[in-house]
């Protein structure tokens, strides 16, 4: 997944109804169970970490104020 693929699921995370607590679960659960697949997500997103966070930064500068 790059970081264009990331931000257009992001919404869908929405559609589950389930508190955020959730995917702190699931990482647990998957670095428990399942831990060469974890350690690839792991590679992976610190490999475009940097992209994520430049694009939540823009996101956030262009997002309107409530006041």
């Amino acid at each position: 997944m790059n970081t264009k693929d990331y931000f257009q699921n992001i919404p869908s995370l929405e559609e589950d109804q389930l508190h955020p607590e959730f995917h702190t679960y699931t990482a647990v659960w998957m670095k428990s169970r399942m831990p060469e697949a974890y350690n690839e997500l792991k590679a992976r997103f610190k490999a475009i970490e940097g992209e994520v966070m430049a694009q939540h930064e823009c996101n956030d500068a262009n997002s309107e104020l409530p006041f």
